[in-house]
């Protein structure tokens, strides 16, 4: 019983990475990037630069940080935390900020 446990565990983590990334690219409400990430090994830098990735392909750039949250059953266990990030700004004059 105890190795099927393990086997299933082992299946779950197989297709899952520590490296933060994009959950959803655009909502209803408007252009928003989510990033799944893990406080352990990324960088409030490296976050942020996926939610300006995932902005610019709308055109825009990130206005403010909506929140994060705690979201292992949406992200991931190696990536259990999310950042909601607005876009709003032109990406011209907002990149660099």
């Amino acid at each position: 019983m105890r190795l099927a446990v393990l086997a299933a565990a082992a299946l779950v983590l197989a297709g899952c990475s520590s490296e933060p990334y994009p959950l959803v690219p655009v909502t209803q409400e408007g252009p928003a990037s989510y990033v799944c990430y893990s406080n352990m090994v990324s960088s409030p830098e490296e976050v942020r630069a996926i939610a300006e990735n995932q902005c610019r392909r709308y055109g825009y750039g990130v206005s403010g940080l909506i929140g994060q949250s705690w979201a292992p059953a949406r992200c991931g266990v190696l990536t259990p935390s999310v950042a909601a990030f607005q876009c709003g700004s032109s990406y011209g004059g907002f990149y660099g900020r």
